[in-house]
């Protein structure tokens, strides 16, 4: 018997009524919501995230006034509080195994003010809280995520003081680092009282997000770009304000470990694409002053021995002096004047020695250069309140803002990277800045405010910077490095760094600080950053008189040869601070650097391999590959260089012997060879030049890091062809 055609589609189609009312009875539950006596909680994998109670109500509303003011970078918030509102009564509105709605009250009103709807699609999804309030005076939430009493938090994108968040409240705002960032010593006091409270605080960054890992293993991260201050101070919640705003969208996901979930985060936010090639056979010299003098610097390193991957003029647009220092005429064209025949000089430099000039630009034109008055005049920048161009004081000097949320603004500043920068050889640059945007009398192509898209630029510019290279054609062969960042930066930019330490061996702004801000951003998504080596700031004025000293230069530069990548600064008075090229026991020393630098370099391509693939970061916490050891997760003046190194490196002044703590299993001493089991605290020998480095017994890497590990001052190193891949010997 033939079934009719029309018979087969009706079959077909009940098959597949069917097969979907079946699916959907068994479809697993995605979290559990489970009720209590006093409230309810929701736990995902066997955790449990969010706790309501009578007590205390898991969403609290309310209304405000913030003041923000700002000086050169620095934001200031002055509030009050109008009306704070805990919702403690609730009903649930629906209930399915993907999702539960919620409807919030307060206790003696009737009144529903907030809905929560929380959902996960399927197992693999994030947990996703939307709340939206229903009361008209709302304009900040706070959301209370479940916490431990001994629980670890990490993340909040480049933290400098605190790698560990627990116990502190971390405001989410793009700003200056501050100089000094810590109240109890007499430069930020200092700094304070002289430029309008300019000394930051601990939680002061450049690269704010609002992202936090917990020890329990999940993530949490807070959708847009408002104002956030995340409050890790009390022993059973997590306490999350949002401003500026009736409705918010919260993630959280977990993962079986530790490194997983740093990893299941990168899928979400991005991860950075591979370094240059180029950029692992050297250091990146920062040097000033002109072709000549440029061309000078680089004769006298490699004359000494130094291997030299690349030459950084920032100046390469003309120079200012300012009452802070030497910076820079932001103009973004090639001065030919101080630079003559820079073209030729960059192609013959690249030609002859793979060596690769590098540039710097930001989003900000001085007011006196011809490049903003072109702007200005086609309503490229940023307005102010009477609907003319907003000038914005940076030290100084005045400049405009290009507005990034206008699309021909957008496309006119990728072309002036293109064509000024690309176009005349340059194979990379520091794009600065991007906290600058102010808050209030400022008026976007795009409508919004300065406080909606404040925390969203430095996102937009990374994105400008990286459309340009993609649409030169160069990805993979230029690099730009960023200081400012939030959540998004990552899949963006090519590299960070940390931004204007001091020139000194304090802990919240010296050398100490690059440390936790590597481990902090590497957690937080970005797992390619590095530093200026010898720091930036000097501020060289009794009773301070803080310049660089040789000891520091030393010890910063020890310390990035186990980091993805070496670049010096000659800071903001070069005359006065200790630079590579001072002396030639300097120049020496150095060389010894950078050879390790460079010959460790296959390894580090690995690393920044695993960054590019699974969002592992370079520079890593104890706690992604020995999560059992309770020390890991206390530890943030030492990191994991990939699988395979413990790095400590020296951050206090007149030290000859340094301690650390090894976990579990056999450790190889780098300097001579001896084996250390852990877990254990040891103190080592450190004079400088030997970073305290522990390597695996059993790594796969042992011959190359012995090779490393041996080199002298002094020694020559050739590129010698194997079946690997190119290795470099070194010798007398």
């Amino acid at each position: 018997m033939i079934i009719p055609r029309i018979s087969r589609m009706a079959a077909y189609l009940v098959v597949c009524l069917f097969a979907m009312m079946t699916s959907a009875q068994n479809q697993p539950k995605t979290f559990t919501f489970t009720q209590t006596s006093d409230g309810f909680m929701i736990s995902l994998s066997g955790v449990k995230v969010l706790e309501h109670s009578s007590q205390s109500p898991m969403l609290y509303i309310g209304l405000g006034e913030t003041n923000i003011t700002t000086f050169h970078g620095n934001f200031y918030f002055n509030e009050y509080l109008i009306e704070r509102r805990g919702l403690a009564a609730y009903e649930v509105m629906s209930l399915t195994d993907i999702s539960v709605q919620i409807g919030f009250k307060e206790v003696e009103s009737p009144a529903l003010l907030a809905v929560v709807t929380i959902s996960r699609p399927t197992t693999r999804s994030f947990l996703t809280i939307e709340a939206t309030a229903t009361a008209r005076t709302t304009d900040r939430m706070w959301l209370r995520i479940a916490a431990e009493k001994d629980e670890h938090v990490y993340g909040g994108g480049e933290q400098f003081s605190h790698f560990d968040l627990r116990g502190r409240s971390f405001p989410i705002w793009t700003r200056e680092q501050g100089v000094g960032r810590n109240k109890s010593t007499l430069l930020t006091f200092l700094v304070d009282q002289y430029m309008k409270d300019a000394g930051g605080n601990y939680h002061t960054t450049y690269f704010p997000q609002s992202t936090f890992f917990s020890s329990r293993k999940f993530w949490c991260h807070v959708n847009g770009s408002n104002y956030v201050v995340m409050d890790f101070s009390h022993e059973t919640f997590h306490e999350i304000e949002i401003r500026d705003t009736s409705s918010a969208k919260v993630l959280i996901n977990t993962s079986p470990s530790m490194l997983e979930l740093v990893q299941s985060f990168t899928d979400f936010n991005g991860r950075p694409p591979p370094l240059p090639d180029w950029i692992h056979n050297g250091a990146i010299l920062g040097v000033q002053g002109g072709t000549q003098k440029m061309l000078d610097y680089y004769k006298q390193a490699t004359a000494s021995g130094l291997k030299v991957s690349g030459l950084w003029i920032q100046d390469w647009v003309g120079r200012l002096t300012t009452s802070f220092g030497d910076r820079l005429f932001w103009n973004w064209k090639w001065n030919q004047t101080l630079y003559p025949n820079l073209d030729q000089e960059i192609i013959a430099l690249r030609r002859d020695h793979d060596v690769h000039v590098l540039g710097y630009i930001n989003p900000n034109m001085n007011i006196e250069g011809d490049m903003y008055k072109e702007a200005a005049g086609k309503g490229y920048v940023v307005k102010n309140a009477q609907n003319g161009p907003l000038q914005v004081n940076f030290g100084d000097f005045f400049c405009g803002i290009v507005d990034l949320t206008n699309p021909e603004a957008f496309e006119w500043y990728k072309s002036v990277i293109k064509t000024n920068m690309i176009g005349i050889g340059l194979d990379g640059w520091m794009a600065d800045f991007g906290e600058y945007l102010p808050t209030d009398g400022v008026v976007l192509h795009n409508g919004m405010s300065g406080r909606e898209v404040h925390n969203l630029w430095p996102v937009l510019w990374a994105k400008l910077n990286r459309e340009a290279v993609e649409e030169a054609g160069k990805m993979g062969q230029v690099v730009y490095f960023m200081r400012a960042g939030a959540a998004g930066t990552a899949k963006y930019s090519t590299l960070m760094w940390a931004g204007d330490q001091n020139v000194d061996f304090s802990y919240a702004d010296g050398l100490a600080s690059t440390i936790p801000a590597a481990l902090s951003m590497g957690v937080s998504g970005m797992g390619l950053t590095h530093f200026d080596v010898g720091g930036y700031t000097a501020i060289p004025l009794p009773p301070l008189n803080l310049v660089r000293t040789k000891e520091l230069l030393l010890r910063s530069a020890e310390a990035a040869v186990f980091t993805p990548v070496f670049r010096t600064h000659e800071g903001n008075q070069p005359k006065l601070c200790a630079q590579f090229y001072s002396d030639q026991d300097t120049l020496n020393k150095f060389a010894r650097l950078t050879k390790m630098f460079s010959v460790l370099q296959q390894y580090t391509k690995q690393l920044v391999n695993e960054v590019v693939t699974s969002g592992t970061p370079a520079q890593r916490p104890l706690f992604l590959h020995y999560p059992d050891d309770a020390r890991a997760y206390e530890i943030q003046y030492q990191y994991m260089y990939g699988r395979d190194f413990i790095v400590a490196p020296v951050f206090l002044e007149n030290q000859s012997q340094w301690n650390l703590y090894l976990p579990a299993g056999k450790w190889i001493f780098f300097w001579n060879g001896t084996t250390v089991t852990g877990p254990a605290d040891v103190t080592v020998d450190a004079p400088i030049g030997q970073t305290p480095v522990f390597f695996r017994s059993d790594s796969t890497w042992t011959n190359l890091f012995k090779t490393v590990a041996a080199i002298k001052e002094g020694d020559e190193c050739s590129r010698v062809s194997t079946g690997d891949g190119d290795l470099q010997t070194c010798r007398p």
